[in-house]
This record gives C-alpha cells, structure tokens and sequence, in this order.
C-alpha cells in the first residue's frame, strides 16, 4: 500500500524552517512513507503584489519569489532523482486563489504545467469590507485588524470564506495536473483566540455545495494535519464532520502534513487515517 504525504514545503516557504530538503525526504523514508509530493508555496502573481495595500511582507513571507523557482525546481529535480530507488516524489506546487487575479493564475499554471505533477489551491487571502485582499493566517493579531468588523459576525465571515473557496473551483486546469483543495476549515485557525462559534446551518449548507463541485471536478481534498498544532485551533483541516461528508460523496482524500519544518512531517498520520478506516476507506494515493 501507498503511503503518501501530500502537502509539504521546503526552505523556500519564507515563514518555515532552513533545512534542506533532503532532510524532509529522509524522515518521511523513515517513517515508511512511500511517495511524497513537495509543494511550496508558488509565486504571487507579479499585479498582485503591486495592487497589495497591506504591510508588504505579508506577503514576502507567505511565498517564494519568481527568482526563488526555478532554483526550487532544480532543487526538488535533485532530491527525485537521489531518492527515486527509496520513495516516489512528485512535483508540486501549492497556488494561491486570489479573486480578481484568475488569468494570471493560470497563466502561471500553464507555464509550469510541464514540470507539475500536482497542486494544492489554496485560500490564504480574501477581500475584507473594503474590498482589499487581505492575508487570513499571517497571524492573529493582523487578522483580527484587517477582519475586525467581520468578527464582529463570525458567520459572515466564514460565508466570505466559503464563497472565496467556491470561487476558487471555477479556475480550470491541465488534465494531467492532480488539484487538491487545500486546508478548506483554514478560517478557523484562530478559532480559540476569537472565540468563534459553529458554522450555522447555512454555512453547512455552502459546505456541502462545495463537495458536491469538488466532486464534480474530480479533485481531491488535502486532508491537512497542520490545525492539530496550531495553538488556536486543534482540529485538522477539514474537520473531521467534513471529512465524513466528503467519504460519503466519494471524494479522494490525501493526508497533507503541511509540515514546514522536519520535525512536521509525517505529524499524525494515523490520527486522521484512522477517521477515515472508520468510514471504511483509507487515504488515496
């Protein structure tokens, strides 16, 4: 059976640990992983850094640079190739989704199209009431500024949230190209902080809407381990209610450390296959 990690990040992240990456690949071969898909954060689109009106290292610090990819490429071409007769490591990317920014995501997409194996579409950032694209996980204390009002009424802020990760399902891809989506409960990563509530009802109702267009697109759901150690959060990402909905509608799910240091990698594993053993499936490959 396939053991695969596939959400991981590298020295390039810019808000992660310096160790090579070779270092990553040898604790997932020890700790019997068997394919594993490097994905760090891709590029921000050139307009998007220029139209930006927040503190600009919030977003030099969320990605790595277009003069950072080609290095990282080479980098993860080095490490597939040390390793191939020990473990199976793919290409990847993990993309931002930014509203008004969809044709230079995929022209980016396109151009690297060739290289990639697969992608995680991911929403780091969403429009606040003034219409300005703001970071949702930099930290508390920026999001908690920029989102003040909307805290005010958790709900429409997870609805935002929603209807930004709907928005994200409209952008189309290379066939060959695996697309996962990427930390879809990541609204509530300082949950505890603000004290948010439940979703309601009709964010339940945009949830499963949500599955439905995943599964309409054959995707997959990163069923990311990172909120388990978060110190706001303490869930996975989806939560588990989630998951058990997406087995239903028969959506493949990916175990994603998101780790972005060594010591992450691989960071309950049997926790999260575990929810799924006991909706009678496992993790995809």
């Amino acid at each position: 059976m396939t053991k695969k990690d596939g959400h991981t990040h590298s020295r390039f992240s810019h808000h992660g640990s310096q160790e090579s990456l070779a270092a990553y690949v040898e604790q997932a071969i020890n700790q019997g992983f068997t394919e594993y898909t490097i994905t760090e954060h891709a590029p921000l689109p050139k307009k998007f850094l220029q139209d930006f009106v927040g503190p600009i290292d919030e977003c030099l610090e969320s990605a790595m640079t277009q003069v950072e990819l080609p290095l990282y490429r080479a980098e993860v071409d080095q490490v597939a190739d040390q390793y191939r007769d020990r473990i199976k490591i793919k290409h990847g990317l993990e993309v931002d989704y930014l509203p008004g920014y969809e044709q230079e995501i995929r022209e980016f997409i396109n151009h690297q199209a060739s290289w990639l194996d697969e992608i995680i579409l991911s929403v780091h950032f969403m429009t606040d009431d003034l219409g300005d694209i703001r970071p949702i996980d930099y930290s508390e204390a920026a999001f908690g500024e920029d989102f003040a009002s909307e805290l005010v009424q958790p709900q429409k802020l997870f609805d935002r949230y929603y209807q930004t990760v709907a928005a994200s399902l409209g952008l189309d891809f290379d066939s060959a190209i695996t697309v996962r989506v990427g930390h879809m409960t990541l609204i509530r990563k300082y949950q505890h902080y603000f004290n948010l509530p439940q979703f309601d009802e009709n964010i339940k109702i945009k949830i499963t809407e949500i599955l439905r267009k995943i599964k309409a697109k054959n995707w997959q759901i990163d069923f990311n381990a990172a909120g388990l150690s978060k110190p706001y959060n303490g869930e996975s990402y989806p939560t588990e209610t989630i998951v058990k909905e997406a087995v239903k509608i028969g959506i493949p799910m990916v175990y994603g450390s998101d780790a972005h240091d060594v010591a992450s990698q691989g960071l309950y594993y049997e926790q999260l296959e575990q929810v799924l053993l006991d909706c009678g499936t496992d993790f995809t490959d």
